[in-house]
């Protein structure tokens, strides 16, 4: 089998069972369309957008860029099939993810779903946000699987920095879990890093022409003015209308994240010579889930 996710398993369920679950998840990034529950194998031949030629160059840059940053993490690195990205009509993308934003990611299925409403006549928006989804599905990841009579219970345990509840806690109406608000912001910080790496893109060169424009910057500094954004975190901006903008996501999140870094930078200034090194350290945890570092830097800095 092709290099794949490496997943880990906990819980008590007997070793042959959690092997299966592994290998099934495992293998889903491979046969994807199989993991799919008939109904939604339909739904998706019947509804799915073709990708458009810019599209799947923006879903290779989105695993290239990845894939080097799994590496640097130690990780050994993978693609997500282009199969695996699925753009879908607003009815059915609500009725896959919910209320789950624009785009969601699948790990157990190995797949991306997004809102066709929102990228369809947007691809500097696609490109952002497949970057983005392509770090949730590549981070690290565990499932418990525990054995109640004959069926199995398999949950999501770990996802990037995210401590998720243990059965025992969340069968019981105590569900919780920890951390999530500094994933979304590792993600959406690594996001806004490669927007200019995104936009030297051949296949976005119409795009870029527009948004360095003298008429987009200052399209943009008013909107930054009006919604009181920093200029960088706006990834697009239209002429379609009041509403044809997009931001780079969780701005409180990534807030905290530089907050936290700048400070652990200012604690250790021998170690880190900015606090984009720290950055990296949470970085490298997303994809190693070695969470121990970031709890000594923290309580070194803070207490």
């Amino acid at each position: 089998m092709e290099k794949g996710p490496e997943v880990r398993i906990v819980g008590g369920a007997s070793a042959e069972k959690k092997e299966q679950v592994k290998k099934e998840i495992e293998q889903a990034l491979f046969s994807h369309f199989e993991s799919l529950s008939p109904q939604e194998r339909e739904q998706f031949e019947k509804f799915e957008y073709p990708k458009s030629e810019k599209e799947i160059a923006l879903i290779s840059f989105a695993n290239e860029e990845t894939s080097r940053l799994m590496q640097e993490a130690g990780i050994e690195p993978y693609d997500v099939p282009v199969d695996n990205f699925h753009i879908i009509p607003p009815e059915l993308y609500k009725k896959s993810a919910g209320d789950g934003g624009t785009a969601t990611t699948f790990n157990t299925k190995q797949g991306i779903i997004f809102d066709a409403e929102h990228f369809r006549d947007n691809p500097v928006h696609f490109g952002a946000v497949a970057l983005h989804e392509s770090l949730h599905l590549k981070a690290h990841f565990s499932m418990e699987v525990q054995e109640d009579g004959d069926k199995v219970n398999k949950t999501p345990y770990r996802e990037g920095v995210t401590v998720r509840a243990l059965q025992s806690h969340g069968y019981h109406g105590k569900y919780h879990q920890h951390f999530a608000g500094l994933h979304e912001g590792i993600v959406a910080e690594t996001e806004k890093k490669f927007l200019g790496k995104l936009l030297d893109r051949p296949e976005l060169a119409k795009e870029k022409e527009w948004l360095t424009s003298d008429e987009a910057k200052e399209m943009r500094k008013k909107l930054a003015t009006e919604k009181e954004l920093s200029e960088d975190d706006i990834i697009w901006v239209g002429k379609k209308g009041k509403d044809d903008w997009e931001t780079v996501s969780y701005l409180q999140q990534r807030n905290v994240l530089n907050y936290v870094c700048d400070e652990i930078q200012k604690q250790f200034p021998d170690e880190y010579q900015n606090a984009d090194d720290v950055y990296k350290v949470f970085l490298n945890a997303h994809f190693t889930g070695r969470l121990l570092p970031l709890a000594r830097l923290v309580e070194k800095t803070f207490g």
